[in-house]
């Protein structure tokens, strides 16, 4: 599947302040199966690039 990362400010509880990422579906055929696939993506949490924690929000 292909994935494109987002990412966001956030705070590591070991690294403090970082640019956190996660991975989301690039579109692809069929749309409801990428649609589904999306929705769960965004449910997701951020996590730290360095340690893979998860990391809060600002």
């Amino acid at each position: 599947m292909a994935t494109r990362t987002q990412t966001r400010t956030g705070t590591c509880p070991s690294h403090g302040r970082v640019e956190a990422t996660r991975e989301v579906p690039k579109l692809q055929f069929p749309f409801i199966v990428f649609g589904v696939r999306r929705l769960v993506a965004r449910g997701r949490p951020f996590h730290c690039p360095t340690c893979g924690a998860e990391t809060d929000m600002h």
